[in-house]
């Protein structure tokens, strides 16, 4: 195998590096939504998550523990401490889709509970005894070290591109 292959494959090979981790690794996502039926109406809650998908495989019904939870609802903080008896915080994933967290909380003044959607976010949603709100999840952006790492492999495999052409000429 010549010079210039073994570089090029090892630049692939480092690119591809840079983009796998975002596969398997801590996953941080934030939430928001606001109560749009019932006695609670237009009650805010928000925060954000993380956990670790290292052990998705991508087949059928698949729920991961959340490593970290933090919200506010009605003036009041909340974290997987607070979660109810015999309950954990986690997130479902079915056929590779996230779905959503499932988190509830029964010792607050308004016990309430993160439903994770059947087949993605869409139709995921926060309820009370009383009411029930909309949900949206945001995925955290990916940190700048990732994309200065894939910004460097893409460059790499360009000037080996260039120098090839300027050879052949």
């Amino acid at each position: 195998m010549t010079f210039k292959k073994s570089l090029a494959a090892v630049s692939f090979g480092l690119l591809f590096a840079a983009i796998a981790p975002a596969q398997a690794a801590v996953q941080n996502y934030t939430f928001s939504g606001a109560i749009d039926a019932g006695s609670l109406l237009n009650e805010s809650y928000a925060g954000s998550f993380s956990f670790n998908d290292a052990a998705l495989i991508g087949a059928g019904a698949e729920w991961l523990a959340v490593d970290s939870l933090s919200m506010n609802f009605m003036g009041s903080s909340f974290n997987q401490a607070d979660a109810a008896v015999d309950s954990i915080a986690e997130v479902g994933y079915y056929d590779g889709a996230f779905l959503g967290l499932s988190f509830s909380v029964d010792s607050a003044a308004h016990p309430f509970s993160f439903v994770t959607g059947g087949v993605d976010t869409s139709d995921a949603y926060f309820a009370t005894d009383s009411s029930s709100g909309s949900l949206t999840y945001a995925a955290a952006v990916p940190e700048p070290k990732d994309w200065m790492l894939m910004l460097a492999g893409i460059g790499l495999v360009g000037v080996m591109i260039e120098r090839s052409k300027r050879r052949r000429v």
